[in-house]
């Protein structure tokens, strides 16, 4: 069964990391907290504060991590986030 739901919301504590190897199309939004933000060979890092979002446009693999304490990542395909 696929599950594909609108919304996916992820509680990160400090330091805590969550792999997304398949995030091609997604619209990653900072619900709270601060968020770190990589990109699989990407040099570049993002930082994402409260209510900032990011939308993922290539197929590398993501990892986000909470930075100075809890932070919630909403996750959301990337047409979705664009209308939210």
């Amino acid at each position: 069964m696929l599950i594909d739901p609108p919304l996916t919301r992820l509680l990160l504590q400090r330091g805590q990391t969550s792999r997304l190897p398949k995030a091609h199309a997604t619209h990653l939004c900072s619900a709270a907290g601060t968020l770190w933000v990589t990109i699989d060979r990407d040099p570049r890092d993002i930082v994402l504060e409260a209510g900032q979002c990011f939308t993922v446009r290539g197929r590398e693999g993501i990892t986000v991590s909470a930075l100075s304490g809890p932070a919630v990542l909403d996750l959301r395909p990337a047409a979705a986030g664009a209308r939210a």
